[in-house]
């Protein structure tokens, strides 16, 4: 196995030997990668698989780079190829070689399940590559689909070959009395006659046993010549490397399979044998000097494949929300789904959770255009929830539709329900030189397996027309995520669905608690309740309340659908730290509206919600921000 690193500039000879790269003049190299001729060498611009030279070359994303793009997994990486990645020069352990097979095998399925999308453009692949079904006098498929079909076919029958095994070798000590009466002389003791040569009963060779040898010398062969980690069995016996060679040479391997294929009844078995043909099918191209065969699975741009991950991974996907998503002034929305809405939310009102993504780490691609985007996301949104199509009556939450459930506006306050927006960039956590290659999560020795890291919270870069109005339409806030991209990976390409829906249920928990503590920290919370609020009236002095100083409360109070009787005040932490300094500003004068009205004020915390409200704890009652 060779491994390159997208956008690392390599020297021109090295990358003409490993990929075919052709010079200033041909943009494409033999092997099918994108390249580019720099002042500093030649960089390839994709990512993805090719098996060129007799050698299988994978092209990682350059998430894998350090912040210097000198490093990767711990070792520098040497324009030349002398270093842990080239092959014939490879120090790194078994633990270490494992996991680099396994990385191999998830990013090549990723790129492959992202091209079987129609919908899916910017992959590479030559015109005869087809899928590993295997099936058709025609078909053919690359070393990566027909390993992981073997490896597949290993988890799910083991007790396949546990059977077979066990069969062959059942009787084998039985005496066969027929043969030792008919072959061997015994002497006569007495009456009896005795044998001192027994003839053992021997099993005929089971032909199904052949494709199951022919079946792992595949798999050890894949192994000592490539280096991929393959399953071995503890029961037979491989062919000798030579000696497997040679089946792969002018199809001798495909005359051996037909010679025994009509022994073949049992369903695993023939499929068995349908993967066994596909590998020697591609033996055979691989030896035939005559033909220049390639193979080769590139993703242009993997930032396309990575947002498809991420989709997959965390939106809701039904062809409404895809509708949504495709703005009508063009733009397009990485990531949309429906979630409770943070603000108090009992449950009974959703909001739109809104997101881009960045398959790596750099810090201007979260800037300028970015986050400029991101918000136009958000007010493309948050306007199609109030147009014409969805409007039903109630400007409050809708019932019907897309946007069923989705709660923007409080009638009562005018408030907006705060909108989160996010970016998700891809990182891999720094390797330590211990064995950790074999914990599918990457993280160091002590801490939390959680993919998500804390990011940025972007405070600064935070969409506002107004001060300290937590509640308006034009208040939008937005975090950046850092989520471990081996974990991507591995989810997206898992066979299990309960991975992938566990990676949701998880991320998108995470995702809500991390902006909740963003309001946390830079907000205080107070619940507002006017005297009396048992009695029948008190909606209507309520609205009269907000009617009345609706000047000073618009944008700074919210009305959310579980706590009827309370309003949901919210200011911004340095505003009022500030005022207790002497300084005239909003805290004050909304405090002293509240203190006039005679109003209960109780501190509270943004995920709060109070299933009674005879319950609230008085430990909080009041203004005080110092609990």
């Amino acid at each position: 196995m060779i491994f390159l690193f997208e956008e690392f500039a390599y020297d021109a000879g090295y990358l003409k030997e490993v990929i075919g790269y052709k010079g200033n003049s041909d943009f494409q190299s033999e092997s099918g990668f994108n390249t580019e001729t720099t002042s500093k060498g030649a960089k390839i611009n994709g990512v993805g698989y090719c098996f060129f030279n007799g050698n299988p070359v994978f092209v990682l994303p350059k998430v894998f780079l350090d912040e210097n793009s000198t490093k990767a997994f711990g070792e520098p990486i040497n324009r030349e190829g002398k270093d842990i990645f080239g092959k014939g020069n490879s120090p790194i352990k078994n633990i270490q070689r494992r996991f680099l097979s396994s990385l191999s095998t998830w990013l090549y399925s990723a790129i492959d399940k992202y091209r079987a999308d129609s919908d899916m453009t910017g992959v590479r692949s030559p015109d005869h590559m087809e899928h590993s079904k295997f099936t058709g006098d025609a078909r053919y498929a690359t070393l990566l689909d027909v390993m992981s079909s073997m490896e597949l076919f290993y988890k799910k029958n083991q007790n396949l070959f546990v059977f077979v095994a066990k069969n062959k070798h059942s009787g084998n000590n039985r005496i066969n009395w027929q043969r030792t009466i008919a072959k061997k002389t015994p002497f006569i003791q007495g009456d009896s006659p005795i044998y001192m040569e027994l003839v053992n009963k021997k099993k005929v060779f089971d032909l199904d046993d052949r494709l199951l040898v022919l079946y792992f010398s595949a798999m050890k062969f894949i192994q000592d010549e490539f280096g991929f980690e393959m399953p071995q069995s503890e029961f037979y016996v491989p062919l000798k490397r030579q000696e497997f060679a040679r089946l792969l040479e002018c199809e001798r391997g495909l005359r051996e399979l037909r010679r025994i294929k009509y022994k073949y009844f049992e369903d695993r078995l023939l499929k068995l044998y349908n993967i066994m043909e596909a590998f020697f099918r591609w033996g055979a191209r691989y030896t035939n000097k005559n033909v220049k065969a390639k193979e080769y699975l590139i993703a242009n741009s993997f930032n396309n494949v990575f947002e498809a991950m991420i989709d997959s991974l965390i939106s809701d996907q039904d062809e409404e929300v895809a509708k949504l998503k495709k703005n009508e002034d063009g733009k397009i929305i990485d990531h949309l789904y429906k979630e409770k809405s943070l603000i108090f939310a009992d449950g009974s009102e959703s909001i739109w959770h809104i997101g881009d993504s960045k398959y790596y780490k750099e810090e201007n691609e979260v800037l300028g255009q970015s986050v400029a985007k991101q918000y136009t996301y958000a007010k493309n949104i948050v306007q199609d929830f109030f147009s014409p199509d969805f409007v039903d009556g109630n400007d409050e939450c809708y019932s019907s539709g897309v946007h069923q459930g989705v709660r923007y506006r409080d009638s009562m306050t005018e408030g907006y329900s705060v909108t989160p927006n996010f970016f998700i960039r891809g990182f891999v956590p720094e390797y330590e030189n211990d064995g950790q290659y074999d914990n599918p999560y990457f993280s160091k020795k002590g801490e939390s397996k959680d993919p998500i890291k804390p990011g940025d919270d972007m405070w600064d870069k935070r969409n506002r027309h107004f001060r300290n109005r937590l509640f308006d339409r034009d208040t939008l806030l937005l975090k950046v995520y850092n989520i471990n991209f081996l974990y991507v990976l591995k989810t997206y390409t898992s066979k299990h669905s309960s991975l992938r829906d566990d990676f949701k249920k998880k991320t998108r928990k995470r995702f809500r608690e991390d902006f909740l503590k963003l309001l946390g920290d830079n907000y205080y919370f107070w619940a507002v309740y006017l005297p009396d609020w048992q009695k029948p009236d008190y909606a209507e002095r309520l609205q009269d309340f907000v009617d009345r100083h609706f000047h000073a409360l618009v944008g700074r109070v919210f009305q959310p659908a579980g706590t009827p009787h309370c309003l949901i005040l919210a200011l911004e932490r340095d505003v009022v730290d500030k005022s207790k300094e002497g300084d005239k500003d909003d805290y004050r004068a909304i405090r002293k509206i509240v203190d006039e009205a005679k109003c209960e004020v109780f501190y509270v915390w943004p995920h709060e919600i109070w299933e009674d409200e005879d319950l609230r704890n008085d430990k909080y009652r009041g203004w005080n921000t110092d609990f």
